[in-house]
């Protein structure tokens, strides 16, 4: 037979203490009594408001809207009509009516002075260039926002057409010609300039735009190409010694072009 010390029959009666407290202490608990929320409204419902009557009168309305819906094509301006009246054709009946377009004189002043501006392009081929050429990886969208955002800092700087003054830089940035070599057949090669399109000039520039622009401290790239764009506007840019550099080389070589 096991022997257990004092010690090991303490244990279980203080177990057994403990949880006779608990019993004691849940059976005086008492429940707490749930109290409804109540509305203060005192409104009553009518309840010969919804009458059998007006319930079929609903529903001899739907359908009748249903049975026209399904034969005739469902027009808004001419199919509903508020209660008590006809149907009838909106739009013909306000072109029915002589009624001439009087235009005051703010609007005359306007048109006066706006006659002899051309309708802006939706999409400028200049502009869509020069987004290509700084898309990566076909993010288009992305590129757009770029662009949009150094042509709005260009705005805030000089407050002239953003579009304008990019087409100014890159026309006055881009060289007339590049220096290309060519092989003769014999020992030394020709060194010829050939003149550029408008759009091989336009590419050359920006070139050196993003890497003008490139050495900037902002780092944020729409920031950097605004401040470039500007330089270049102001004729303070590094790529004016580019294109020089390139306009004397050209220079140099001009024997060596053959006129047809």
């Amino acid at each position: 037979m096991f022997k257990l010390s004092g010690s090991r029959l303490q244990r279980p009666l203080a177990a057994v203490a403990r949880m006779s407290r608990y019993n004691n202490c849940q059976m005086a608990v008492r429940p707490l009594p749930i109290s409804r929320f109540q509305s203060t409204d005192t409104k009553t419902v009518d309840r010969n408001e919804f009458s059998d009557e007006k319930i079929d009168e609903w529903l001899d309305a739907i359908k009748s809207l249903r049975a026209e819906f399904s034969e005739h094509e469902f027009l808004p301006e001419s199919s509903l009509a508020p209660p008590g009246q006809s149907r009838i054709d909106i739009i013909e009946d306000v072109m029915s009516q002589d009624r001439k377009f009087e235009p005051s004189a703010q609007q005359v002043e306007e048109w006066e002075r706006l006659k002899d501006v051309p309708i802006p392009q939706r999409r400028d081929p200049v502009v869509q260039h020069v987004t290509n050429m700084i898309m990566r990886h076909g993010k288009k969208q992305r590129a757009e926002k770029i662009l949009s955002r150094a042509l709005y800092l260009v705005f805030c700087h000089l407050r002239q057409d953003p579009v304008q003054i990019l087409k100014k830089a890159l026309d006055d940035l881009a060289p007339l010609m590049m220096v290309r070599t060519f092989n003769t057949g014999v020992a030394k090669a020709a060194v010829i300039p050939v003149p550029l399109n408008q759009r091989q000039r336009n590419r050359i520039a920006w070139k050196w735009i993003v890497e003008g622009a490139s050495k900037r401290a902002s780092s944020d790239f729409s920031v950097r190409l605004g401040e470039e764009l500007i330089a270049v506007f102001k004729g303070n840019s590094s790529g004016f010694d580019k294109r020089d550099q390139i306009h004397k080389t050209a220079i140099a070589h001009r024997a060596y072009i053959r006129l047809k």
